[in-house]
């Protein structure tokens, strides 16, 4: 048992010289007042390779130049190949691509919330206020290049930066929302389903406000990036009429979107789960109801689509009982399977004539005949 014991602490104090080992490069690192090179950088690289199977066991404030580093590296890597070839912007461009990759950038935000959570657990703010300008310039920049390529009409590729600056933040539920609008612009309704479904479910939808305040000079009302800076530009007298919104209320035309979305990509279930969400967070929406029965009508007419042909058939089977019999009972089948349907399309939309005439056809070929004469 010593003997094993034994071992294990030496299992541990080798780890720890390696944690130590590896700690070292990185505030190597920190303690340059040069430029690093790509060999530092390669050095680093391979540090926190090793640290990534060992952050749990790392002291506090050795975590926090961890996290530092982690969230430093894609842009070191672009700074390497801009200090290479200073005048590829093909490479510059192609390695900045690769660092504006959602996954990429989810990982940078959440390894600079963890700098910031540690510090402010250990009362320290030296490395969170190296990382604020690094997040506002990170931010600008995503903004930039999303609001250029929506203005080139570059909606696919608008709507993939917006939507990293989202995974970057995800207390910025606008980008989200820009990224959906922008997929459906681009008229990609696959991706425009799956986003604008992750923004209503997101908790900016929920919970978010937006801030109003109307500009002085131009009469505009404009949107505030927060409170704070709505309150700050009303003090410098640049804005007044302060109004708040709860993005809550775009939730019933989310919805909707979805609805058309899943009608656009022929999920027929899916377009019925949104509009019934929707109709349940608006009921009084009319034009909601109407777009909703027309999916139910629809779906019992499409079931009908051979009727005419059944129906010669049995007209040419009188003489044969049997058999007429038999294609009779097939007919009543198929008017069974659109009696729900076209009861559902008639109790959202009751003015509409086609729905009155074919649910009363139905309920008459399955035998339902009071049911049918309350058809109006």
């Amino acid at each position: 048992m010593k003997k094993l014991i034994l071992a294990t602490a030496l299992f541990c104090s080798v780890a720890t010289f390696a944690q130590k080992d590896e700690i070292k490069v990185l505030k190597r690192l920190d303690n340059m007042e040069s430029q690093p090179t790509q060999k530092d950088v390669d050095k680093m690289n391979e540090a926190l390779k090793v640290l990534d199977t060992k952050v749990d066991v790392l002291s506090d404030e050795d975590k926090v130049l961890y996290y530092y580093y982690k969230a430093s590296q894609p842009m070191l890597e672009v700074m390497m190949v801009a200090m290479k070839n200073p005048n590829d912007f093909a490479a510059i461009q192609k390695a900045s691509i690769q660092f504006s990759k959602p996954e990429v950038l989810e990982e940078l935000g959440n390894n600079y919330r963890s700098v910031v959570e540690i510090e402010k657990k250990l009362g320290k703010k030296e490395y969170t206020e190296d990382i604020k300008p690094m997040i506002d310039m990170l931010k600008q920049q995503l903004s930039q290049t999303a609001l250029q390529l929506n203005g080139q009409k570059k909606y696919k590729e608008a709507s993939q930066v917006f939507y990293s600056m989202y995974k970057f933040d995800k207390t910025d539920g606008s980008s989200l929302e820009n990224a959906a609008i922008t997929a459906v612009q681009a008229e990609d309704y696959p991706t425009a389903e799956k986003l604008y479904e992750e923004f209503a479910n997101s908790d900016y939808l929920k919970n978010g406000i937006v801030y109003y305040a109307t500009n002085k000079a131009s009469g505009q009302e404009e949107t505030m990036p927060n409170r704070d800076t709505r309150v700050k530009m009303i003090a410098m007298g640049t804005h007044e009429k302060p109004r708040d919104e709860k993005v809550s209320n775009k939730l019933p035309d989310t919805y909707k979107m979805l609805a058309s979305l899943a009608d656009h990509n022929k999920n027929t279930a899916k377009v019925k789960e949104y509009y019934a969400k929707a109709i349940e967070l608006n009921p009084t929406d009319a034009e909601l109801k109407t777009s909703a029965a027309r999916i139910y009508f629809n779906e019992a007419y499409e079931l009908l689509k051979d009727d005419q042909t059944l129906v010669d058939e049995i007209n040419n089977n009188r003489a044969n009982k049997a058999k007429y019999d038999e294609l009779m009972e097939k007919r009543k089948a198929v008017f069974a399977k659109t009696v729900p349907l076209f009861e559902k399309a008639y109790g959202l939309n009751a003015a509409d004539a086609n729905t009155k005439a074919l649910l009363k056809m139905a309920y008459e070929v399955t035998g339902q005949k009071e049911k049918a004469e309350k058809v109006k």
